[in-house]
């Protein structure tokens, strides 16, 4: 009696070892790896003073991303917001969102920053994401840039 309940838990252990083993070879294989981008870019923009212009205009809270952009002119975008409001507000005036998307990128040269939240690219080239969420063009060259918006501070980093 034993022996045999020997086998199925042998068998039980084999087909756990081999679907650890194999089954998580391929799944980390197919699972988010952008190494490949040709740039990666992460962003934030906040407003937390209420009385800087910047709450009259966007409102209180952030909005912050990162966008995978292939070389073949593929981007993947994962973007956060969330709205805050003074003294406690009413109902819709405060709360967080997560928007992912997928779209297309391309770079474009301008002599002066295409917007006033885009900071200045030191070789006057420029990434556009299409996107409906108002996202403004970033810089194209690598580096780390910050900015000031109407009292609104942000961050941008552009990385291979």
């Amino acid at each position: 009696m034993r022996k045999l309940l020997r086998v199925p838990v042998l068998i039980a252990v084999v087909a756990a070892t081999i679907a650890a083993f194999g089954f998580g070879t391929a799944a980390a294989a197919g699972g988010s790896d952008y190494s490949h981008a040709q740039y990666q870019v992460t962003f934030s923009l906040n407003c937390d003073n209420p009385t800087a212009p910047c709450q009259n205009v966007f409102g209180l809270g952030g909005i912050w991303g990162w966008i995978a952009l292939t070389p073949d002119g593929g981007a993947n975008a994962q973007v956060t917001e969330c709205g805050h409001t003074v003294g406690g507000g009413g109902p819709g005036g405060a709360g967080a969102g997560h928007i992912a998307f997928d779209s297309t990128w391309s770079t474009f040269s301008s002599p002066s920053a295409p917007s006033p939240i885009t900071p200045t690219d030191p070789n006057g080239e420029y990434i556009s994401v299409a996107n409906n969420l108002g996202l403004p063009p970033f810089p194209a060259t690598y580096g780390h840039y910050s900015i000031s918006f109407l009292g609104a501070k942000g961050e941008i980093t552009i990385a291979p």
